[in-house]
């Protein structure tokens, strides 16, 4: 497997080694839940089918273990489940389960060199959500090791320019390409007979949901926002189809050739790192129009922006959270990497501010809408000048 730059591994992982990853973590969400013991037995039921089917998917066709099998295997050496042609050095003899039943330290200690999180094992997340946070935290293990002035570069990079020709990427990243892209041309459902088309907001490819002669399409961000069309499927015609708006935030876009050379970030790049990064854009482009100096995503993330106008600094953080409430709950556990840091969340989340600042309470966060906040800055550059 290839590596990248420094020897850190590539997000891009070879099949043998992306389904090792699956069928580990499949094996140690359902230790978790076997070695729980407050855990009714339907919901244990459901834990253990999930997992056993993502392992399956791991397996050959005929080779995966049955429930069974599964459920007393967990209680021996790992190796006894998992696939054959995966390389299980070290681990092989590991029990996920002690001598008691519940979950062993070694394989907590396994979670965490997989990536996957204490939370998970003691909430028993579903599988996708877990798979979710697996992709996020090896994106960003990627990112932070790389100089600070490198990582800088190419997070606002894969915020500005989530889709690109491979040619004029290459010029800009071409060593990077790998870990963060992926061809078009493999997305069908982000197509309408090869040609697909880029939210006006985040300039993603956009869903195109359906299979008669008019067709939805829409950001999956977005669309709760307006950015919504039709398109009428046409068969015999060899141009490029046409969208027409069915949202009130529906601009103009034009459909571009879905060849392989067009490339788009990755899902997990787009959801983690494109989507919260144009906040973050935002209002860095804001703080500079006022004269204001601006660090982006300082001391590698640590927070967002450093904006300093005069005397007056302020260290942003900006949250694109669905759930105020679970964003809160996050916050209200963890102290401020840095000292009034300002939490700044979308304008559309102005009516639930007030609950965010509630459940916040006093941990040291300011809590505001990029509204309040950019108006903030432009009083203080009104008084500067």
């Amino acid at each position: 497997m290839a590596e990248f730059l420094d020897g850190t591994v590539p997000l891009n992982r070879s099949p043998v080694n992306q389904r090792r990853d699956q069928a580990i973590t499949a094996c140690c969400l359902a230790a978790a839940v076997l070695g729980d013991p407050d855990l009714r037995g339907d919901r244990q039921g459901r834990v253990l089918m999930s997992c056993l089917g993502v392992l399956a998917a791991t397996h050959p066709v005929g080779r995966a273990p049955s429930m069974s099998h599964f459920r007393s295997g967990l209680r021996g050496p790992l190796g006894d489940l998992l696939p054959a042609d995966v390389d299980t050095h070290g681990i092989a003899e590991l029990r996920l389960l002690d001598v008691r039943g519940q979950f062993a330290d070694e394989a907590e200690d396994l979670c965490r060199e997989f990536l996957v999180p204490s939370a998970a094992l003691e909430e028993h997340w579903p599988w996708d959500r877990v798979a979710a946070e697996q992709e996020e935290r090896r994106i960003y293990e990627v990112l932070r090791r790389l100089p600070e002035e490198e990582y800088t570069r190419l997070r606002a990079h894969l915020v500005e320019q989530p889709v690109g020709d491979l040619r004029t990427l290459r010029r800009v990243w071409d060593a990077l390409l790998p870990q963060f892209y992926e061809p078009v041309a493999e997305w069908p459902w982000r197509q309408v007979h090869g040609w697909f088309f880029e939210c006006p907001a985040c300039g993603w490819p956009m869903r195109v949901i359906g299979g008669g002669r008019i067709v939805d399409v829409r950001c999956e961000a977005h669309a709760r926002h307006g950015v919504s069309y039709t398109c009428e499927v046409n068969a015999r015609s060899d141009g490029a189809p046409v969208l027409r708006p069915a949202g009130k935030r529906a601009e103009p876009v034009a459909a571009k050739p879905a060849t392989k050379e067009s490339l788009a970030v990755s899902r997990v790049v787009w959801r983690y790192v494109t989507l919260p990064g144009l906040l973050e854009c935002a209002l860095r482009d804001h703080a500079l129009k006022l004269g204001a100096d601006v660090v982006m995503w300082p001391h590698r993330d640590r927070y967002d922006l450093a904006i300093t106008l005069g005397r007056q600094v302020w260290r942003v953080d900006a949250k694109a959270w669905a759930s105020p409430v679970a964003l809160g709950e996050a916050l209200r556990g963890t102290p401020p990497v840095a000292p009034g840091l300002v939490i700044v969340v979308p304008n559309h989340q102005r009516p639930s501010l007030d609950l965010l600042r509630h459940v916040v309470g006093d941990s040291g966060y300011r809590v505001m809408t990029a509204k309040e906040f950019t108006s903030e800055l432009a009083e203080a550059a009104a008084v500067t000048a």
